[in-house]
């Protein structure tokens, strides 16, 4: 029986309500928490735990994809990784009904009403995870608020919930552009990496927030990109989970 015993007094039960596989590497996982205990805000990260037998807990870091909530539901999108032995349990072993644990939304990457009324945010890969709880908190929350999602991803095979953000794009505050960096032949959309030239062309605003967040390279990419562009550090909101 795995060890409950062994898992950190601050984290929190969770069941696991649902399991689908949406991209050839990617899982999302639905949560079911204590409401009372777990709280989040839009863009933030939490620990999950997998209790083990006979020693202590597999710990991964994972971005809450949900926008935030009052009903302890939650929603994670994990990318395959053999050699992350949390991700890999997820992928390979869990099962609807197992209990895992949780922290409380945790890390500086979020985004509040009165934050700011224009937000951009790019996103590369399985790095859209915290940008997409922005985008769907702004959606239901703060209409008032303009955001713009620029979204880059290897394959269009790879691209995380692409109806939702289909209908996402059709509110009159929200703007959502993919570009495709490989496998692009049935592609008729944008093409390569983000650049200046595409988000010129975009005409986004430049007094926004701008969120990222990806790779390491896509972060230092960016952060170069955005202060060529003359955005302020101030304006510059980045997350890094290395």
């Amino acid at each position: 029986m795995p060890d409950f015993a062994s898992v950190p007094e601050h984290f929190i039960p969770a069941r696991i309500e649902r399991i689908d596989q949406v991209t050839p590497l990617i899982k999302v996982f639905l949560l079911r928490t204590d409401p009372r205990r777990f709280h989040s805000r839009a863009g933030q990260w939490l620990d999950l735990a997998i209790p083990q037998q006979g020693g202590e807990p597999c710990v991964g870091g994972y971005s809450v994809v949900s926008a935030p909530s009052g009903d302890g539901l939650l929603q994670l999108a994990v990318k395959y990784a053999d050699h992350h032995p949390a991700t890999y349990h997820l992928h390979t072993r869990a099962r609807l009904g197992d209990q895992v644990f949780v922290t409380a939304g945790q890390g500086p990457f979020y985004f509040e009403p009165g934050m700011g009324r224009e937000v951009v945010l790019l996103g590369a890969g399985i790095g859209v995870t915290p940008l997409i709880s922005i985008l769907r908190f702004i959606h239901a929350e703060v209409p008032e608020v303009r955001v713009h999602l620029v979204y880059s991803v290897a394959s269009r095979r790879e691209v995380l919930f692409p109806e939702e953000l289909a209908d996402l794009s059709h509110a009159p505050n929200i703007g959502v552009t993919l570009t495709v960096t490989r496998d692009a032949e049935d592609w008729l959309g944008h093409t390569g990496r983000i650049s200046h030239r595409l988000l010129e062309s975009l005409n986004l605003p430049r007094e926004a927030l701008y969120y990222y967040c990806g790779s390491r390279e896509f972060i230092e990419d960016m952060t170069e990109l955005l202060r060529e562009w003359g955005i302020p550090e101030a304006q510059l909101c980045y997350e890094k989970w290395w």
